[in-house]
């Protein structure tokens, strides 16, 4: 038979759920843990996502631009953004604004190291050269390769990857993501936007598993919006 309790107005910081279940812990304020793992809890900043409208990654513009070299041959570039609240993503997109002939690139999304806070564990993403999106012409690149795409409260990293130099719409003048991902030197002029790792393109080849992050560099062009869709 169940059990029932209130623990309104208690000083418990600690209980086990259930006999031989797992420990409920306070940690800090208002931060409850089931045994080491947070449990995750949607922000209040955003008001949730209406099915079938489109969203951006970022709220952070002053307008749209391009941001030169986004992505160039055998490099992954990595782009931090938030999800604040829980829902199913579709259709994800990438304005291309400079065409290159017989380009090609792939998108994916990652997720942050909780110790690290770098790019770590592949969501999903183009896995063969069949979906590669081409960047021969400019406009809206869109994939469903991500269409049972369930996102969770958290901060992720949009990765893309190509055969040549393309460029995207993104941001370029707004304040830099420095409060995001800090700086190496103590400066006013500093510009953190993202990461660049050296990556061999390879064609029909896929994102790796766990984030190629061996030998990062800052990139302070800008960053790259990425479209989507809710369902």
């Amino acid at each position: 038979m169940a059990s029932y309790f209130d623990l309104k107005g208690t000083t418990i910081d600690s209980f086990k759920i259930g006999k031989g279940g797992p420990n409920l812990t306070r940690s800090g304020s208002n931060i409850i843990k089931v045994n080491s793992n947070q449990i995750i809890t949607e922000e209040v900043e955003h008001p949730g996502y209406i099915s079938n409208k489109y969203y951006t990654s970022t709220p952070l513009t002053d307008g749209f631009a391009a941001v030169s070299a986004s992505t160039t041959l055998n490099t992954i570039t990595y782009f931090p953004f938030r999800i604040p609240r829980y829902f199913r993503m579709v259709d994800g997109s990438l304005n291309v604004t400079t065409a290159v002939t017989s380009s090609l690139f792939r998108i994916g999304i990652y997720t942050t190291n909780s110790t690290s806070f770098l790019p770590d564990t592949l969501v999903d993403g183009i896995a063969t050269s069949s979906s590669d999106l081409s960047g021969g012409t400019t406009g809206f690149r869109t994939t469903a390769w991500f269409s049972a795409l369930y996102m969770y409260p958290g901060w992720y990293w949009l990765a893309i990857a190509s055969n040549a130099s393309i460029s995207f719409t993104g941001e370029t003048s707004y304040p830099a993501y420095n409060y995001f991902m800090g700086s190496d030197t103590l400066s006013t002029t500093a510009i953190s936007y993202g990461y660049r790792n050296p990556s061999t393109w390879v064609a029909g080849s896929t994102f790796n598993t766990t984030a190629v992050i061996d030998s990062l560099t800052t990139f302070a062009t800008g960053a790259p919006t990425l479209f989507f869709k809710a369902l």
